[in-house]
């Protein structure tokens, strides 16, 4: 509806209607339209069950009450509209749909992105971000474990307290609840059961005001690196903003300076960035080795109508190479048999030349010895 109505006012011929303070009003509304389609857009796919385990059925379900600071009714996540030190209590219910008692954890995340290009609710960041003013891990105060009865629900409550100063664009978390479960005969060095975990995450977003904010985009270094111990060039992009930064694009290519030839390269589409985040992008060796030098990474990255172009210079040390290259597990690091024959043949070879030579040189001082005995004769 907001998107069909923000389409329509921007066709809309101020020339002939309306007066100075209603282009506003319209320009406004137009605004706070477009951010909220792209918070719906980011968002759409955060309520959702993970299971880490191989199971054929879920154990419980979650499903949020929405309260009236809700600005989208229709969504499975929260997506809230409070003022600056307002407190709300999010309630949810939990549903035990098997035939044992559950016992359900719960934990509050920011969001961040991963190494994908994919935001993450459910878990938290490695490397907390420095440029959040806010995390909303830290405003989300959640219950002690709750257990659930077979076949019945509960409602829990988590109380989200908002910062006492306000501040611009969003924040994006998500509220995770985790089911631990026994697998049966299987134990582990200490004697206790292997567990698996089963966990649903309901995403949350809350804002003092909801008006577009434009992506500010940064590459911040280009390093080697290793991703399941598999070589890669590693480039480190930053969101300096507080909103998301929606179906990413990145063309990335390496070269050795100097070059024109384009030694490596990466193309990704369909990513996304978390607010006031940053991940590492990839562009992968596919099981080249490492080699000491300097190379440069031309990147370009589009997010509908804007773009960003950087050009970084790096180095790739001597000892970082050998390192990651022996733990890459597509390098053959085994001793080469071949290689060890073949400079093994090439020094007897050397050594027999050189035996020979002395031995010809030794006859010939024999032959020139005993014509000088004839001589004297």
């Amino acid at each position: 509806m907001y998107l069909n109505s923000a389409t329509y006012l921007c066709s809309a011929d101020f020339s002939r209607r309306g007066s100075l303070a209603m282009k506003i009003q319209i320009t406004k509304f137009i605004s706070k339209a477009i951010f909220l389609q792209m918070v719906v857009w980011a968002i759409s796919a955060t309520a959702f069950p993970i299971k880490s385990s191989a199971q054929s059925e879920f154990n419980f379900y979650v499903t949020p009450i929405l309260p009236e600071s809700q600005i989208e009714e229709t969504t499975g996540y929260f997506d809230l509209n409070l003022r600056s030190g307002e407190e709300e209590t999010l309630r949810l219910v939990l549903s035990n749909g098997s035939n044992e008692p559950i016992e359900v954890e719960i934990s509050a995340h920011t969001a961040f992105t991963n190494t994908n290009g994919v935001v993450e609710y459910g878990v938290d960041a490695t490397e907390p971000n420095p440029t959040l003013v806010y995390s909303i891990a830290e405003l989300l105060e959640t219950p002690d474990p709750v257990t659930i009865p077979p076949g019945e629900t509960q409602e829990v409550a988590v109380t989200l307290k908002m910062p006492e100063e306000s501040f611009v664009g969003i924040l994006a978390g998500g509220i995770r609840f985790s089911e631990v479960l026994q697998a049966d005969g299987v134990e582990s060095e200490s004697n206790l059961a292997i567990q698996n975990t089963f966990s649903y995450n309901i995403g949350i977003i809350v804002s003092n005001e909801r008006t577009a904010v434009n992506p500010d985009l940064e590459l911040l270094e280009v390093y080697p690196n290793q991703i399941n111990f598999r070589n890669v060039f590693s480039a480190t992009i930053q969101n300096y903003t507080p909103t998301y930064v929606n179906r990413l694009e990145i063309e990335a290519q390496v070269r050795e300076v100097g070059k024109d030839e384009i030694l490596y390269e990466a193309e990704s589409s369909m990513m996304q960035m978390a607010p006031n985040s940053h991940f590492h992008y990839p562009i992968y060796l596919n099981g080249d080795r490492f080699r000491p030098g300097d190379y440069v990474l031309t990147m370009i990255a589009r997010s509908g109508e804007h773009e960003w172009e950087w050009e970084e210079y790096f180095t790739v040390e001597r000892e970082i190479a050998r390192q990651l290259n022996e733990d890459d597990v597509t390098i053959d690091n085994s001793l080469n048999w071949w290689m060890i024959g073949t400079i093994g043949l090439g020094i007897l070879l050397i050594l027999v030349i050189g035996f020979l030579g002395y031995k010809q040189q030794q006859l010939k001082k024999q032959i020139n010895q005993k014509q000088n005995e004839k001589t004297e004769e």
